[in-house]
């Protein structure tokens, strides 16, 4: 981030060698991940090791929603108008692609990150329960997107196959002229959304 380059560029380029493995940066959600290292890390403690690698490696993964947030807050504080009020569009609620699971979603805490920024924010999950949803963390799901009211910024966080197929138009309808697209799974990268849209990554 600091040098300016994307992480997807240096995936791909990293993805040249035969044996690389490419795992993305982002919000890791879920219990593999983001739950069931404490459990070795505890028990690794109780044995007199500190385990400072896979803590690291927590600390890191759950620190992400507020980097992030922060991001996006600096790059909507550098567009006119930006003293006023901000809404923002969040697509995708679960912890990954293509399920409804909303446990240990980390997306949440993106979505509290950014409300506490003094963000309005709105949230659609194409294939997520909103009565879940509404349950869980008291969040009120969009129905549908119609794009009658545009918003200043609309992030990807979750890379639905729904969202993943959206098109040029579709896309740039939902955001204001001169509005922020957050792609954080790189899922729009082929699309040509022109020159009055700036685009943010991770």
């Amino acid at each position: 981030n600091h040098l300016g380059l994307s992480t997807h560029d240096v995936l791909a380029a990293a993805g040249t060698k035969w044996n690389f493995l490419g795992f993305e940066p982002g919000l890791v959600g879920g219990h593999c991940i983001g739950v069931d290292p404490f459990y070795l890390a505890h028990l690794a403690s109780e044995m007199g090791h500190h385990p400072e690698v896979i803590l690291a490696g927590r600390k890191i993964n759950d620190g992400m929603a507020e980097f992030i947030a922060g991001r996006i807050g600096e790059r909507l504080s550098e567009a006119p108008g930006s003293s006023q009020a901000t809404r923002i569009l969040v697509l995708g609620l679960t912890f990954k692609e293509n399920v409804p699971d909303l446990r240990n979603t980390k997306v949440v805490d993106l979505i509290s990150a950014l409300k506490a920024q003094g963000h309005d924010v709105d949230v659609h999950d194409a294939i997520a329960d909103a009565t879940e949803a509404e349950r869980l963390f008291g969040l009120t799901l969009l129905d549908g997107l119609d794009g009658s009211e545009p918003y200043d910024s609309v992030i990807g966080a979750v890379c639905h196959d729904d969202y993943a197929a959206f098109s040029n138009d579709t896309l740039t309808l939902m955001v204001k002229p001169d509005g922020l697209i957050v792609d954080l799974k790189g899922m729009w990268r082929a699309l040509d959304l022109g020159s009055d849209v700036k685009r943010m990554e991770i």
